[in-house]
This record gives C-alpha cells, structure tokens and sequence, in this order.
C-alpha cells in the first residue's frame, strides 16, 4: 500500500489484473468493465442515500413532497441553467459548470432545464462513487474496501447535495477524476490530457476547485523526478498542475468582461451574507450558532461531531494515502470549519473523499462495517433534517 509519507513510493498494483486505462483488458473495453464495476457497487447505496433525502423531504412537505430540495442553492442553480446569470451579476458567485451542463443537456435534448439539473446531478452522484471505487482499487487492490468507500460517498454525512441539485456531484466527479489521471503507477503512466480537462473544469465548477493544482504539482514533481526531468514529462507535469488555475482564470475573465470586475465571483462569496471572510473563526462560530433559537445546540452538537470526525480521520489519510491526497484534503477541510456559521459544513466536509477513503480502510471487519454505515446514515439523516429544516445553510 502507498504510503503518504513516501512521494515516491510505488503505487499498489491493480486488483483485476489490468491498468487503469484498460490496455490489461482490451482498452475501451477494459475502462468500460471497471466504469460498470463502479457503478454496480455504488447503486444500492446511491438508491439508499436518495430514497433517505426523498422521504425526508416528502415528511417535511406531504403536499409538495420533492419541494424541500429545491431550497437553497438548488433554487438559484435552476435559475442560472434557464436564464444565465443576471445583468449585475448577483448570482455570479455560483460557479456555472453545473446549470451550464444542465443547459447544454436541455439545448440537446429539449427536456425540462429542472429534469436535465437534476438528472445531471443524480448522474454525476452515481459517477463519482464509481470512481472513487476505481480509486481504492487502484491504491490498494482491496476491493471490499473500495466498495465501502463507494457506499460512503453516497451515505456520507453531506449526502443531501448529491440528491439536491448542487454542485458537489460535478465537483466529485472531476476531482476523483483528476486524481485518477494525475496517478503514475507501475502499469500506466498519467494520463495528462484528462488532467487537463478534468482540472480546467474543475476551476470552473467551484471556488475550491483551484486545491487541485496541488496535488497535480505533487504528482508532476514526483513523476517528472522518476523519469530524471525529462522537458517533455516536465512540460507535462506542468500542464496538469495549472489547468485548474486555468479554469478559474477564464472565468474571472468572464467575470471581467461581463461585469467589469476580476474578482466579483469571491468578492460576493465573502459578502457578510455569504461565507463573510475566507477565514472565519470556529470559536465564534460556536457561539453563534448554539445560540439559536430552539436549535442551537442541536446544530452545534452536529457540527462539532463532524469536526472531530474529520479531523480523527486526516491522519489516517495521511498514513494510507499517498501525500497528494492529504495535501489536497487539508486545506479543503480548513476551509470547511472556518465557515460562516459553519455554513455547508456537512456537505463540506461529506465532499472530501480521501476521509471517506480513510473510513472504509479502518473499518474492515463486517461488525465494524456495520457500525460505520449505521452511524453514517443515522448522521445523513440528522444533517439532511437539519439542513431541510432550515436551521443550518446547506
């Protein structure tokens, strides 16, 4: 198993005897058969994590029973997919990968722009459980692991945003996807224009899209160091590490020539209304939020579990995972807790796969697998309620 410690240790071979890119199994074919493999081990808990938010909503709103899952960004999503964003750029902060796609999906097909949102979304759900199995196959060969991080994906804490018409399934895939790309291993080298693409729509997709240059200058260094800095593996570890500032990059020049200003999208995103401050304390957070009326220390008691959860976690992805994931998921669960509020904590920290990873490779045993779904999907559903309810900002 790869060590996150060793950037240049080697990585564990394939379980099913082919590479990654399918040349063990015929090419196409073989990245069909381990797509499909994704994908069969993702569905009961993907079905399971919908039907879960769905009945949730459906309690919540007998009359209108899918109607809580078009609260929050959902709503404003759907807005942007069926009109763009508006003549002074309110909305611009919602990164458009998402409606963009669902637009594209409504141009080519005709079919409503609320169908193809959260078709595209649902989709992208089911996708990226299947790759973060590809994933655990791929580090470790443990197969029954790669199954329970799948599962986790979808049963995670934040699950709700894979169900609502939110940005994180998009995100998850390209992120899983860039890491699949970007990995070197003893029988397949990176696949550096699939990082490209899948890192230049990641700095489209969301503000944190950006994280993923690190990972790809982690991996870019360590491949470009294995084959003694060769100008064209370095041309390429380069190209991967700034194609998700790339991504970004075009859309604050959208951003500019639209509306006039470079940095609109995050100079909305910390307007006291929103994320406040690229930093804010978890102290402050606490008390502000177990002051509540009637929920407070309900929300606060949740969000502190989650914290405590995440951060027991962090090690393990460190000591399991090569170091490209942990220096990915650090900053990206900094960002997390010092949220408004602890605004979108759940699926903040839900969205982090390498600590789901981590989860599924501790808790091996059937008992322990047990204990880790049940507490998984009693925690989706406390999140889902409290996020539906309107006491937390999903």
């Amino acid at each position: 198993m790869s060590q996150g410690v060793d950037l240049e240790a080697p990585a564990a071979p394939p379980a099913d005897g082919g590479s990654a890119d399918g040349a063990g199994a015929g090419g196409s074919r073989g990245r069909l058969r381990w797509l499909l493999d994704g994908l069969w081990a993702t569905l009961p808990a993907w079905m399971a994590g919908h039907l879960i938010v769905c009945l949730i909503s459906w309690h919540m709103s007998r009359d209108h029973p899918l109607a809580k899952l078009f609260m929050w960004d959902t709503l404003w999503y759907r807005y942007i997919a069926a009109n763009g964003y508006d003549v002074q750029g309110g909305f611009i902060h919602f990164f458009p990968l998402t409606p963009m796609t669902a637009a594209a999906v409504t141009a080519v097909t005709r079919v409503p722009i609320t169908i193809a949102l959260f078709g595209v979304c649902w989709a992208g759900a089911l996708v990226f459980g299947a790759l973060v199995h590809r994933i655990v196959v791929r580090e470790t060969g443990d197969r029954a692991s790669a199954r329970r991080a799948a599962w986790l994906t979808q049963l995670a804490p934040g699950g709700y945003a894979l169900v609502m018409a939110y940005t994180e399934p998009l995100a998850g895939v390209l992120a899983a996807g860039y890491f699949l790309a970007i990995r070197a291993y003893p029988d397949r080298k990176a696949r550096t224009w699939t990082a490209v693409v899948f890192g230049f729509l990641s700095g489209i997709a969301r503000p944190t899209g950006l994280l993923l240059a690190i990972p790809g200058a982690v991996e870019g260094v360590r491949s470009a160091h294995a084959a003694g800095w060769r100008g064209r593996v370095a041309a390429k570890a380069l190209l991967t590490t700034v194609a998700p500032v790339a991504g970004l990059i075009s859309y604050l020049g959208y951003s500019r020539l639209r509306f006039h200003a470079w940095m609109l999208p995050f100079t909305q995103q910390t307007l006291q209304a929103n994320r406040a401050h690229l930093i804010n304390s978890p102290l402050h957070a606490f008390h502000v939020v177990s002051r509540f009326r009637y929920h407070g220390h309900q929300v606060a008691d949740m969000c502190l579990l989650l914290i405590v959860l995440g951060a027991v976690l962090l090690p393990v992805v460190a000591r399991k995972l090569p170091a490209s994931y942990a220096l990915w998921t650090l900053p990206m669960y900094g960002l997390a807790i010092t949220s408004h509020n602890f605004t979108s904590l759940p699926r903040y920290v839900g969205a982090l796969f390498p600590i789901l990873i981590a989860a599924a490779l501790v808790f091996r045993r059937w008992w322990q697998e047990a204990l880790l779904l049940s507490a998984s999907i009693a925690l989706l559903i406390w999140t889902t309620h409290t996020a539906l309810a309107g006491f937390l900002v999903a």
